[in-house]
C-alpha cells in the first residue's frame, strides 16, 4: 500500500544581523524578510511541502554576546516574553 503523508512540524530558521530597537522589533522583522514558502519549494524531491504559517516561539540573540546572557524567549505572535527552564521554554 502508499499513502501520503502530511508532517507538521516546526522549523529554527536563523536570521542573521537584524537591526532593530528590541528584541521582539528583532523577530517582527526577521519574520518579515523570510518566505517560509519558499524554504521548503524544492521539486526535486518526491514530498510536497509548505510552511504551516505558525510560529511557537521564537530565540533572539544579541549579535556580540558570546555568553549569550542577553537572548531572549518569546511567545508565538514574537512580542511576549518567555521565561525558560532547561527542559523547554514557558510563558512568563
Amino acid at each position: 500500500m502508499k499513502y501520503d503523508v502530511h508532517l507538521f512540524t516546526v522549523v529554527r530558521v536563523k536570521v542573521c544581523g537584524v537591526e532593530a530597537d528590541s528584541h521582539s522589533e528583532a523577530a517582527k522583522k526577521a519574520d518579515e524578510q523570510v518566505d517560509m514558502n519558499a524554504l521548503f519549494n524544492d521539486t526535486n524531491q518526491n514530498v510536497t511541502t509548505e510552511w504551516a504559517e505558525e510560529h511557537s516561539h521564537a530565540l533572539v540573540d544579541v549579535v556580540g554576546d558570546k555568553e549569550y546572557s542577553k537572548s531572549r524567549w518569546l511567545s508565538k505572535d514574537l512580542s511576549r516574553p518567555l521565561r525558560y527552564n532547561r527542559s523547554r521554554p514557558t510563558k512568563g
